[in-house]
């Protein structure tokens, strides 16, 4: 090879070598939100949880045969909503591990998600399609939202 072949090939060889590293460092930029995360799971089921006005739980707790039962043996009001109030509390939330992402917004760092999510109170499991918002900023925190959703 003649001196300026060789450093044609240098040449080419750094502009793919930057290439390639440029296009490694892009693809590991930060991919982002997740729908599955441990994290976003936790919250979407404590948003839920927390909700006073949970329509998933109200259903489980007002088709609960064991419910039933304690709210017939209540002599008051006041057991028996102590009672309801108790079923609630003690309801047992769970996000299926199949969870679907509806949509990216990469330039928002924000992805949109679907999954079942399931309420166990007592003796019966009633279950619910739930949305949720995940959405990263720019710290590099993760806000997650969860649409209400009705009956």
């Amino acid at each position: 090879m003649s001196i300026p072949m060789k450093l044609l090939w240098k040449e080419q060889s750094l502009v793919l070598w930057c290439f390639s590293a440029s296009l490694l460092l892009s693809s590991c930029e930060g991919t982002g939100p997740e729908c599955g995360s441990l994290d976003t799971r936790n919250s979407v089921v404590k948003i839920v949880s927390d909700d006073t006005d949970n329509k998933l739980v109200n259903f489980a707790v007002k088709n609960s045969s064991s419910v039933a039962a304690m709210v017939d043996d209540a002599k008051s009001e006041a057991e028996k909503l102590a009672i309801w109030e108790k079923a609630r509390q003690g309801a047992v939330y769970r996000l299926d591990d199949t969870i679907l992402m509806n949509s990216r917004n990469r330039a928002a760092r924000e992805v949109t998600c679907i999954g079942l999510l399931y309420v166990t109170v007592a003796d019966v499991t009633a279950e619910k399609e739930v949305e949720f918002k995940v959405k990263q900023t720019p710290d590099g925190k993760t806000i997650v939202s969860v649409n209400p959703f009705l009956f």
